[in-house]
């Protein structure tokens, strides 16, 4: 999010010990003043209300931290949310009307700015709410208020996913989202398991750009006071709570003490190991499992306030989404190599058949033997009898594994430009995914999955060519005769850059790794350009006719006289 000033109020460090210390002696106390009175305490004889904890404060320079929330104490009292609000007040959205028309006319605008009051759900104006449900359990009836606001996954798809580079998680574990680069498509929010940043049209930086045909607006959520808590101060929530229902620390101590308070009790946890894991912990009486089907059975009874629902989270259980990015990315790396493995074999193969064809290791002086193909027995081409110097393939011949390798080339390149474009969230809004069969394109795991796939078998074919080029015998004298093109040098260029980044990107989606907003911005920005640019210089040099990788030198080199006409072996096009 943008940048804040910090409450020079707020601040008060503790170190690591502090916090044992105080987490320790208090036994998070405010827990044990169970809302309902249902379940046994193992704190009875506390008295009233427990004094706040000390050990809700966060040090300054011990994380990432973590908070876990306890919410048999939440009394919904409502403080926390209102202290949510005044410290982010100046940094909520104030649009500009009236908006920009957006085509298509079925892009709708999401305007709060009239309904800021509301607090019994997420909005760009209200990031933490509380959410209340009656559960029955045991045969005995809990009146549960639960804080719900962003849980900072550790390894969020909102961050990895995001094609602009706005949403990223701190060195803290917060996980924010930069409303200066934010352009509102939403896709943070399809792709949260829980579809918490809420959008306010009329802001941001696509007012600056296209308004009638991209973006719309930002997307904002919790940072859980990302510049308080990285100056030693505590979340503003957490400050003004008067049962310390929230505790926040260093992360391993957090989930250290959710654990054992868990066990002492036989309570509940959930969001340890939701979506792979996050920064935020509840702990519970009560299942989990029955709070959502609880909440499910109160929506459906609702006739106007809904318990679920857009702006309010679920607390189903949470696969990891972005489980396979660490095999994704080594299938990338491992996928050259599987390539030039291949070439290598085939290589190994045409000297072999080489030597077989020479067994004094030399060849005649004088006798006319054709060298554009392997010795007499190219391995990837017809068998040719003794004596037969001709390089012309025969009209019933097999394909030939360059001629493959030509639309393999194309169909790689053709699905890496459609899933990358997919990876904007464009499909939806202008009707794309609306087409029978291309339904697919609005899912943005499915399509970068594709986009991993076509990227990992472009890798392995790109370093199959170039292994077959530099190290064969036989595509070695080929290009002995041929340069790159114009074209093919640009396009060349092209690709090895759109290599490099879409490296970097790659490495950037891994768990712990993160190159900062700005440079993932430009990133992106600059993966998606050279994208485009290969497309069109592809595009122009088909259409006039010079779409081939090589062309033969100046000064071809001499050739046997039986054999005059080039193999018919050549770069792939695209």
């Amino acid at each position: 999010m943008t940048s804040r000033k910090t409450d020079a109020t707020s601040p008060r460090r503790l170190s690591r010990r502090g916090f044992l210390k105080g987490l320790a002696g208090t036994g998070l106390a405010g827990s044990a003043s169970l809302a309902t009175g249902m379940f046994p305490s193992t704190a009875e004889g506390a008295g009233g209300s427990a004094p706040a904890p000390s050990g809700r404060e966060a040090p300054g320079s011990d994380g990432p931290f973590a908070t876990l929330i306890d919410i048999s104490a939440c009394v919904g009292c409502g403080a926390c949310v209102q202290a949510c609000r005044d410290r982010n007040a100046a940094r909520h959205p104030e649009p500009q009307t009236p908006f920009p028309p957006m085509f298509p006319a079925s892009v709708k605008a999401e305007d709060w700015s009239a309904r800021r009051d509301v607090d019994d759900r997420l909005t760009p104006y209200n990031w933490l709410y509380i959410q209340s449900v009656a559960v029955e359990h045991d045969g005995r009836r809990a009146d549960l208020n639960i804080p719900r606001r962003c849980l900072h996954c550790d390894n969020p798809p909102c961050a990895n996913l995001c094609p602009w580079g706005a949403a990223r998680r701190e060195d803290s574990g917060t996980v924010s989202i930069d409303a200066d680069i934010c352009l509102g498509g939403a896709k943070c929010r399809t792709v949260c398991p829980w579809q918490i940043p809420q959008r306010q049209t009329g802001v941001g930086l696509y007012l600056d750009l296209l308004p009638r045909y991209a973006g719309n607006g930002v997307m904002y959520k919790c940072d859980r006071c990302a510049d308080v808590v990285a100056h030693g101060g505590v979340p503003a929530c957490i400050e003004a709570c008067p049962n310390a229902v929230q505790s926040i620390g260093p992360r391993d101590t957090i989930i250290t003490e959710a654990r054992r308070l868990a066990a002492e009790r036989g309570w509940h946890l959930y969001g340890l190991d939701e979506n792979g894991g996050t920064s935020t912990i509840y702990l519970s009486p009560v299942p989990f499992a029955d709070i959502q089907a609880a909440l499910e059975a109160s929506t459906e009874a609702a006739a106007s306030a809904a318990t679920l629902g857009p702006g309010r989270p679920h607390f189903r259980a949470v696969g990891d989404a972005m489980r396979g990015e660490t095999m994704l990315a080594a299938a990338l790396v491992t996928a050259p190599l599987a390539g030039a493995g291949a070439a290598l074999l085939r290589v190994a193969r045409g000297i072999g058949d080489m030597a077989r064809a020479e067994p004094n290791g030399a060849e005649t002086p004088g006798t006319p033997v054709c060298r554009l193909s392997t010795a007499g027995n190219c391995p990837t081409c017809p068998p040719r009898k003794a004596g037969d110097t001709t390089d012309t393939l025969a009209a019933a011949s097999p394909s030939h594994p360059l001629r493959m390798a030509r639309w393999l080339w194309i169909a790689c390149t053709t699905v890496l430009g459609v899933t990358g474009m997919a990876q904007m969230p464009i499909a939806a809004r202008y009707g794309i995914a609306a087409v029978p069969g291309l339904g697919w394109t609005a899912d943005f795991y499915f399509t970068h999955l594709l986009h991993y796939a076509a990227a990992a078998l472009l890798l392995a074919l790109a370093a199959w060519l170039a292994v077959r080029a530099f190290a064969g015998p036989r595509i070695r004298r080929l290009f002995a005769a041929h340069r790159l093109s114009g074209g093919g040098t640009l396009r060349l260029w092209l690709v090895a850059a759109l290599i490099v980044t879409g490296a970097m990107r790659v490495a950037k989606n891994l768990p712990g790794f993160d190159w900062g907003p700005m440079l993932t911005m430009y990133l992106d920005w600059t993966h998606l350009g050279l994208a485009g640019l290969l497309g069109i210089a592809s595009l122009a040099l088909a259409l006039t006719g010079r779409s081939a990788w090589t062309m033969p030198v100046s000064e071809p080199r001499s050739a046997p006289a039986s054999c005059s006409g080039r193999h018919r072996e050549h770069p792939p096009r695209a």
